[in-house]
């Protein structure tokens, strides 16, 4: 193949997000090469790199804390975890709307107007009292907490680009028996860290770079504002500055968390917060201390309520003493989740009505009141929440957030979306996604019209993404736009049975869970 001369061919890009989509989608990208081949599997481009055989001439990572690995990062997880317990409850807002929660850093129109002439290397100087809202409610810890393991096999938690060896599964085996197959949140940190060196693109990544703002200019270009905090002896400081991009990729994943608003809890919690451990799942650091709790409510029961509730046991299971508000049983049994909610030791009741801050009781939608919690944990889920982009911008364009084939912005070509869980949060699936970036935006391989791409959001996308079909329906569409030697993600030496052996790992994961129920087996000898 020639070099295309496609006019609209990207040449630089940003990546907002350190986690695994950033760090899959930042691999790909700088593997593409502008003969339409990718340079999948190796480990070192510089050389392509000095003699401009690279697609793109600026990549940029910009990860807002101090360390990349986003919800596996060991250094903003567990103990290290510094996200409130819950919103800021004084501003008596909707606290469903995620801009009600998530707290921008303001710029005024004297700093809008100094960073215009500000750079990566000649930032602009923004004192800070501490302690402000945009450093408090930006959610930019970690959810995973201490002792946390995967729920997917270990084998699926690396890259087929940089795979486990069989040595390094066997270890994990050796290490983890009462775990069989699964590893912790630790290991799949040090991977990605693995991975980034290995690789050697630590050198294309900011970190503690929060990107504030994305705005689309004139020239088609995005425009990014990024702060950089800076903690001093006698202050802390805020560097911003501005840079363009012909294209970025969102892959900041789910951050800001879900929170109902119930009636009364506002007045409930202010008067029980000594007496009563409330708190957002997202911001939990230990959950060992659900084994003492006396009176457990958890709010929401999907995999993240099963994951917690574990810790809880052994108590009595003859006089349940952890509760679950879950909003609908109309899914129940499909998954393993289902089943190890709905058990002996567990008591499921509906959603929530109202807290009674008067009775310290909580008055569930069947009418059936429970008082003497001492713990409640709200894990509701996460946001699809990007709150970098200007309102503006998506006022006016209204397909922005639509992305065909889970990808490509029907609205505008140059933005993309790479993660999220439409499906199992496997690391091929987000490899599949950044390689047709690599593809489409070097140029080699086009997307159809607007029209297609809108009759397939409003018919393909709304259907559910099943872990048996993400092959089939999420990465095989996607192989389409594959540079030439760029492998399918799946189709590598011992994840083509990648059905069979998820399949299985949710059986074990049901039986560690009732085993852990039961008393046969105790969290604190997993990991």
């Amino acid at each position: 193949m020639v070099e295309p001369t496609h006019e609209k061919r990207v040449k630089s890009i940003a990546i907002i997000g350190g986690g695994p989509s950033g760090i899959a989608t930042l691999y790909d990208l700088t593997r593409a090469l502008k003969n339409g081949t990718s340079m999948y599997g190796s480990k070192y481009i510089r050389s392509y790199e000095q003699r401009k055989e690279v697609a793109f001439d600026k990549i940029v990572l910009f990860e807002r804390n101090q360390f990349t690995g986003g919800v596996w990062c060991r250094k903003t997880r567990g103990n290290f975890n510094s996200d409130p317990a819950v919103p800021e409850l004084s501003l008596q807002k909707e606290l469903t709307n995620p801009d009600n929660i998530f707290v921008k850093a303001p710029i005024s129109r004297e700093l809008k107007k100094k960073l215009s002439s500000s750079s990566f290397n000649h930032p602009i100087e923004v004192k800070k009292q501490g302690g402000e809202p945009e450093d408090l409610y930006q959610w930019k810890s970690s959810a995973a907490y201490e002792k946390l393991f995967t729920n997917v096999p270990n084998k699926y938690m690396s890259f087929s680009f940089d795979p486990l060896s069989s040595k390094q599964l066997v270890d994990l085996e050796l290490r983890y028996k009462k775990i069989a197959g699964f590893e912790s949140a630790d290991d799949v940190g040090n991977y990605l860290d693995d991975v980034l060196r290995n690789n050697d693109l630590t050198r294309y990544v900011r970190r503690a770079s929060n990107v504030e703002r994305v705005t689309k200019l004139p020239t088609g270009k995005w425009r990014l504002f990024i702060r950089q905090s800076i903690k001093k002896t006698d202050n802390s400081v805020d560097l911003w500055y501005q840079e363009d991009f012909d294209a970025v990729v969102i892959a900041n994943g789910k951050t800001v968390p879900i929170v109902p608003s119930f009636k009364g809890f506002n007045k409930f919690y202010e008067k029980t917060k000594e007496k009563i451990w409330i708190t957002l799942a997202k911001s939990l650091k230990d959950p060992t201390k659900l084994k003492k709790a006396k009176k457990i409510l958890i709010v929401g029961s999907s995999v993240s309520a099963v994951d917690l509730i574990q810790y809880a046991f052994p108590r009595n299971l003859d006089k349940p003493s952890v509760f679950i508000s879950r909003r609908s049983e109309n899914h129940a049994g499909r998954d393993w989740a289902d089943f190890c909610t709905h058990t002996r030791g567990i008591t499921s009741k509906p959603e929530i009505d109202h807290f009674n801050a008067a009775e310290e009781s909580i008055v569930f939608k069947d009418g059936t009141v429970e008082k003497g919690f001492d713990t409640v944990i709200i894990c509701t889920g996460y946001h699809m929440y990007y709150p970098f982009l200007e309102s503006d911008y998506l006022k006016s364009h209204s397909n922005a957030l639509k992305f065909y084939d889970y990808t490509f912005s029907i609205d505008d070509p140059t933005l993309a979306l790479v993660g999220n869980t439409y499906a199992a949060f496997i690391f091929n699936r987000v490899e599949a996604q950044a390689a047709a970036l690599a593809g489409v935006w070097s140029g080699q391989k086009q997307l159809p019209i607007t029209s297609v791409q809108l009759d397939w959001y409003n018919t393909e996308f709304p259907k559910p993404l099943r872990t048996y079909s993400v092959a089939e329906h999420f990465i095989r569409p996607l192989e389409r736009y594959f540079l030439k030697g760029r492998k399918n993600p799946l189709d590598v030496e011992g994840k083509r049975d990648h059905v069979a052996d998820l399949g299985l790992s949710r059986s074990n994961l049901q039986i560690i869970f009732n085993k852990i129920r039961r008393g046969e087996l105790k969290t604190e000898e997993l990991i």
